[in-house]
């Protein structure tokens, strides 16, 4: 059985002022953010890691590629294919995104989308509590980055 190669790339974030680690095998793996006390070497191989760049500086992108989240639950892949469905700048609720997909489970919801591997591509920091932000696997920083970013451009579209 031959191992599959692993890709690596590395862009920078001004707005998140954070590295965004881009794993490829030969589809996208994950994203990890990080914080780095030195610099690290930008690597830019992959359609999607000049598209995360270009969104990082404020273009309105829809991330169309391919992904791999067979490993997920079939709960967790319906949910992170429904939040697939947000729109650029765009947010809705817990509940409202549980009952899209016919469920009252918004807790089990919130759950799903901490385990999303690919975020901002899965954009789950569109996803927001009805009292507030909600949460977010990277930080509740880096979410209201996000969601800054976003509707910065959506007002000027």
């Amino acid at each position: 059985m031959s191992e599959m190669a692993i890709e690596m790339d590395i862009i920078y974030s001004k707005v998140l002022d954070r590295y965004i680690e881009i794993e490829y095998c030969t589809k996208l793996r994950s994203l990890r953010f990080v914080r780095s006390g030195k610099p690290l070497i930008e690597k830019k191989t992959h359609d999607l890691t000049n598209e995360l760049a270009r969104y990082f500086d404020g273009e309105a992108i829809d991330f169309l590629l391919d992904f791999d989240i067979s490993y997920l639950s079939p709960f967790e892949q319906k949910v992170l294919t429904e939040t697939r469905k947000i729109k650029y700048g765009k947010t809705i609720t817990y509940s409202e995104l549980a009952g899209n997909i016919g469920s009252r489970a918004y807790r089990a919801v919130g759950n799903a989308l901490g385990k999303n591997p690919i975020p901002i591509v899965i954009p789950c920091h569109r996803v927001v509590s009805k009292k507030g932000i909600g949460g977010y696997s990277e930080g509740i920083d880096i979410k209201t980055r996000l969601l800054k970013l976003e509707q910065t451009k959506a007002n000027n579209l």
